[in-house]
């Protein structure tokens, strides 16, 4: 199976001092990635420099021509916080927005499959954490990339809540043939969504 994402030697130094070095990773089709390490190791800028958003200092990372396929740069995210969804746009507005040429039909299919049909008028102040951050995924996927970076999604919400959305993802994941590479610090929850795991120290 050829690899959609394959990142060789990478290193990110700061103040000539390296805070990544030689991390190798490679994204096949179909699997979740699971990217675990302490808080400051550097995880989140590792995610940031496959999806395009930093550059780095070593290394090399190749990307298969069907990762950018009807999508732009940099790849699509989902991070922990939720306050990225504009408050003045309703479920349905923040959804569309990112890819204004989305057909109709297309929006009214992603948010029926995120379980937010009935929740799609509402504000952002109207809404759960959990539904703020379905519509999150949902922005993710409107994009229509293979490919989803998600930083600490569910990292914000209790127990229960991230239990309900680990299972959403997977269901999401394989219902849109999905490649995930998931940045968390949580081991339980790297071990319930992860087809593999990779531990930076």
């Amino acid at each position: 199976m050829k690899p959609l994402i394959t990142v060789t030697g990478l290193g990110k130094k700061f103040d000539d001092l390296f805070i990544i070095k030689n991390f190798n990773l490679v994204l096949h089709e179909n699997e979740i990635v699971v990217i675990m390490g302490r808080s400051g190791i550097g995880k989140s800028t590792l995610l940031n420099i496959i999806g395009k958003l930093e550059t780095y200092d070593e290394g090399d990372i190749t990307y298969d021509e069907r990762v950018f396929k009807g999508t732009g740069v940099p790849l699509p995210f989902v991070f922990q916080e939720m306050d990225t969804l504009l408050p003045w746009k309703t479920v349905r507005q923040n959804i569309s927005l990112v890819n204004p040429k989305a057909s109709d039909v297309f929006i009214k299919e992603l948010i029926k499959n995120v379980g937010l049909t009935d929740h799609q008028s509402k504000y952002p102040h109207e809404l759960s954490g959990g539904m703020k951050q379905r519509v999150g995924i949902a922005r993710a996927l409107i994009c229509a990339s293979k490919v989803l970076l998600m930083d600490e999604p569910f990292g914000s919400l209790d127990k229960e809540m991230r239990l309900k959305l680990q299972d959403f993802l997977l269901k999401i994941q394989k219902e849109y043939e999905l490649s995930i590479i998931f940045v968390t610090h949580d081991e339980e929850e790297a071990k319930r969504v992860g087809n593999r795991i990779l531990t930076i120290e």
